[in-house]
């Protein structure tokens, strides 16, 4: 079993996930534009569950920067009550 304490999560680490995100959030953007090969559209509803999937990964991103600070010995209080209100509704 592999002790997961030994990987420290680095700024390089998150930059990239970070950069992951947003190409994934332009991806979100031009999918009511976009026109897949049979020549149909997205529906509302599929646009809605990537942008949800979206929110998902922001979320997300913000906890492994968390842990990442964390993880360096920075104190992470003062970030998570910046972004307590962030996720919206159910967050």
């Amino acid at each position: 079993m592999t002790d997961f304490a030994e990987y420290k999560l680095t700024k390089t680490d998150t930059v990239a996930l970070w950069h992951a995100v947003d190409s994934y959030a332009l991806q979100v953007k031009v999918m009511s534009s976009m026109t897949m090969p049979d020549g149909s559209k997205f529906t509302p509803e599929q646009i809605e569950a990537e942008r949800q999937r979206l929110l998902q990964a922001h979320r997300a991103l913000r906890k492994v920067n968390a842990i990442r600070k964390a993880q360096s010995g920075r104190s992470t209080e003062k970030l998570q009550e910046q972004h307590k209100a962030a996720g919206g509704a159910g967050a």
